[in-house]
């Protein structure tokens, strides 16, 4: 057993590095590790329509974007352009079919792509940000790039 510690000075600075923990680019690196894993995941089972309204050009799965926050985190959803997050909603969801009186017909089953995807992705997703803050800590203990 060691009676001293050699290059204490050293090691004081690496628990000193440790200690100030991730910043913002290292929390949005992890964050979008794990962002392209989910996204992964839920574009095949995202309904495909082959018919687009007049003038439209972007399909559901086309419109599934991330979006990066100020304080590092990163979030996926459908954009709002062309209503795509409410089309995703009702293709997720299900929807009863009203006609113009108001009086309800029968019921769409939703196809819940999110919420499979949420189950398959669990694991996975933790996975690829445990593995991207690995490597930003290693990167602070060894100083290697």
């Amino acid at each position: 057993m060691a009676k001293e510690v050699k290059n204490a000075e050293s090691f004081e600075k690496i628990l000193d590095t440790l200690a100030s923990g991730f910043g913002r680019e290292e929390k949005l690196k992890a964050d979008n590790a794990g962002a392209d894993v989910f996204v992964k995941i839920m574009k095949p089972k995202i309904p495909e329509s082959t018919k687009l309204r007049k003038n439209e050009h972007v399909h559901l799965r086309d419109s599934l974007i991330k979006v990066e926050h100020p304080n590092g985190s990163v979030s996926v959803g459908f954009t709002a352009k062309g209503e795509k997050g409410y089309i995703g909603r009702f293709q997720n969801d299900g929807w009863t079919v009203k006609d113009r009186n108001g009086q309800s017909h029968s019921t769409i089953v939703g196809k819940h792509f999110w919420e499979s995807t949420q189950t398959e992705a669990k694991g996975k997703v933790g996975t690829a940000v445990a593995k991207q803050l690995k490597k930003a800590m290693d990167k602070k203990v060894g100083g290697s790039k």
